[in-house]
């Protein structure tokens, strides 16, 4: 998937913008801090997810003196089809989206068509900060790796609420088994698809982590949710009693968190800060190759600011890897050298420079890079 066009209109600081990226290669931002540039790649990830990467309330995402903003790509899919995708954001808080001119209620199928993957500061808490976000890494490219996983993941939230609810509420015994039993088996079966992914993800991790940490022995170890010697009926079972006290469900595949192992040794906790920006790189990296060989579609990469802990060899195997990858990549730079100076086969890679100053984005260069 790719985007051959994109327009943003009273998007943060951009009254109008549009750029024509390359579709495989990269498409360099750049300017001075505050001119635009991240806003630039929010506005690519918003158009995807219908939520911004930086966690802002969606009114302020619209221009101070505008009633909305708007997106809008053409997205050009893996079949070579070019598919319309337009959004609008009112500060009344209406959300209109249209894809291949149809109106879609979700941000689910819009993900579909843009897979898209962030590289940034807040990138660290794959590894730093709790379960929810290694979850949320596993469960992004099963969403794109199996397309059974969707269903189960929303019976499972689903039938989890219910029985929390029944905790909560203290009702009877009775209920409780109804929900304990629906929640097994859904359970039983996002593990299994969670485990099937950690499986086929592993080999092309282990290649990423050698090239970038000379790491080739790495290991995902998997915690489910419940101690993984017992049996998961068993477990759910035996703790209804201490759900009831606490008024939630205590185990399950919404407790699961994983490690990144290396001859026995947790990597999160011996590596340095620039070793572990470069190790959750390897993983975003990794589902990329992984999606583009099941789907002969690559992840739309946007990597805003390389990361101040990676020196500059770093910097070059990093940037190497995702041209490498044949994926549309947008990354920002206050300085277009700093990114094409780290290219090592210029001739290659196609390369677009685009500059962004108080909102406004000017095509500098439409080459190959010599």
């Amino acid at each position: 998937m790719s985007i051959s066009t994109l327009r943003i209109n009273d998007f943060r600081n951009f009254i109008s913008a549009e750029i024509a990226p390359v579709q495989t290669g990269l498409n360099i931002i750049s300017g001075d801090n505050g001119s635009g540039k991240t806003s630039l790649l929010e506005a690519i990830f918003y158009l995807g997810h219908g939520k911004s990467f930086r966690n802002s309330s969606a009114t302020r995402l619209i221009k101070h003196d505008s009633a909305k903003f708007s997106l809008f790509s053409q997205v050009v899919t893996d079949m070579r089809r070019v598919v319309p995708m337009g959004l609008e954001r009112e500060k009344s808080g209406t959300n209109k989206l249209r894809i291949d001119e149809k109106d879609v209620q979700g941000a689910a199928e819009a993900a579909t068509y843009l897979p898209i993957r962030v590289i940034n500061s807040h990138s660290h808490q794959l590894l730093e900060g709790g379960p929810a976000f290694r979850r949320k890494f596993l469960d992004w490219g099963l969403f794109y790796h199996n397309p059974d996983f969707i269903g189960c993941w929303r019976q499972y939230v689903r039938v989890l609420k219910q029985r929390n609810t029944i905790l909560r509420d203290k009702r009877p015994k009775t209920e409780l088994d109804i929900w304990t039993n629906e929640l097994i088996k859904h359970g039983l079966e996002l593990n299994s698809l969670r485990n099937a992914y950690i499986s086929s993800l592993v080999p092309h991790l282990r290649q990423v982590t050698e090239s970038l940490l000379a790491i080739s022995d790495l290991e995902i170890n998997y915690q489910p949710g419940w101690s993984s010697k017992a049996d998961y009926a068993d477990v759910l079972i035996e703790s209804s009693f201490d759900d009831y006290r606490a008024g939630y469900t205590q185990v399950g595949p919404h407790r699961a968190d994983f490690d990144l192992i290396s001859e026995g040794l947790t990597l999160r906790h011996v590596l340095s800060r620039g070793q572990q920006k470069l190790l959750i790189c390897a993983m975003i990296l990794a589902q990329g190759m992984m999606l583009a060989e099941q789907n002969k579609a690559g992840l739309i990469y946007l990597v805003d600011d390389l990361p101040s802990e990676l020196d500059l060899l770093s910097r070059q195997k990093l940037v190497s890897l995702l041209a490498m990858q044949k994926s549309q990549i947008f990354i920002t730079a206050i300085e277009k050298e700093a990114i094409c100076d780290l290219v090592s086969d210029k001739a290659l890679v196609p390369m677009k420079v685009f500059h962004v100053e108080h909102g406004n984005v000017v095509e500098l260069t439409e080459t190959k890079v010599q």
